[in-house]
């Protein structure tokens, strides 16, 4: 690598480098973990441990803060980009220290610190926020759908469809047997009016039957963008529900998502808020604009 600057005086940290000497911990990793997620975990950002107990994300998992500071250390981050000069991601799969208490420098976004200035993590990519959690994003979406059924064993003739039917989908009504699921769809717009396979033989002759799971689908983004591991409540939304990934659409716009839990309910088209991020145990030690380097710390509070 050919140098290309000189800097007068050398540069105070780089994201993610330990801000002292003051005492630090770690998350405690068990049999093979902790290992990047299937993104990659960036370093100088918080990051969140999954519910298996070993990958590690930089999105929010839930409504909880994060689980540690990802810190710069030599060999974690690799350069994969053609003619790379640096990097900050470690790759899926690589081993990754979690940080739950020290001093760390990050880049300082949303607004300027002031010391010992509250310190908040962002859900959709764990970067850090000064003051005031990231603004999170408004939308109108649905979960399932509601539509006039014909069952024949386990053929369902389905029209008159509101909503997105999706496999998986639990379904309710007049001669549908408790816990009911469709598992594939034979014929008709994906989603849509058709014939479907259900778990079970239904007896429903011409009668309004809904369908809830997991998927939902977003009709309109009034502010902001939506992102894998937001956190997202709404009308008949499951209590806890984040998003676990984007299906169909332009990227964290209108489209299909899955939630990490399903509903119990179908949801018709309802507004639904999205949180931007959450408050963490660490605070600002340092006064700084943002985009700058600020120190953060749990020690000293």
């Amino acid at each position: 690598m050919f140098q290309k600057s000189v800097n007068l005086y050398n540069p105070l940290a780089v994201e993610g480098d330990f801000a002292d000497a003051n005492p630090r911990a770690t998350v405690p990793a068990g049999e093979g973990g902790l290992v990047a997620g299937p993104l990659g975990v960036t370093v100088g950002r918080f990051a969140w441990v999954s519910a298996d107990g070993k990958t590690v994300t930089n999105y929010g998992e839930g409504a909880a803060a994060p689980d540690g500071f990802v810190h710069r250390q030599e060999g974690a981050a690799l350069i994969t980009a053609y003619l790379g000069e640096a990097s900050n991601l470690i790759l899926a799969g690589f081993p990754v220290t979690l940080h739950n208490a020290g001093s760390f420098f990050a880049k300082a976004n949303g607004q300027a610190s002031t010391l010992r200035g509250s310190v908040y993590a962002s859900y959709a990519d764990g970067s850090v926020y000064m003051g005031a959690a990231p603004a999170g994003s408004t939308a109108t979406g649905a979960i399932g759908a509601t539509f006039t059924a014909t069952g024949t064993g386990t053929s369902l003739a389905v029209t008159a469809v509101t909503g997105l039917i999706s496999i998986g989908d639990v379904i309710l009504g007049t001669g549908v047997p408790a816990g009911t699921a469709i598992l594939a769809q034979v014929s008709g717009p994906t989603g849509g009016a058709g014939t479907y396979t259900t778990s079970v033989a239904t007896t429903a002759a011409g009668v309004t039957v809904t369908s809830f799971g997991n998927v939902l689908n977003v009709s309109a983004v009034a502010t902001g963008v939506l992102a894998v591991g937001d956190g997202i409540t709404g009308t008949d939304v499951p209590a806890g529900a984040t998003i676990a990934s984007q299906v169909s659409g332009a990227a964290g716009g209108v489209g299909v998502y899955t939630l990490n839990i399903p509903a119990t309910a179908y949801a018709a088209s309802t507004a639904l808020t999205v949180a931007g991020g959450v408050l963490t145990k660490f605070v600002a030690k340092s006064a700084v604009n943002v985009g700058e380097l600020v120190k953060i710390s749990t020690w000293g509070n």
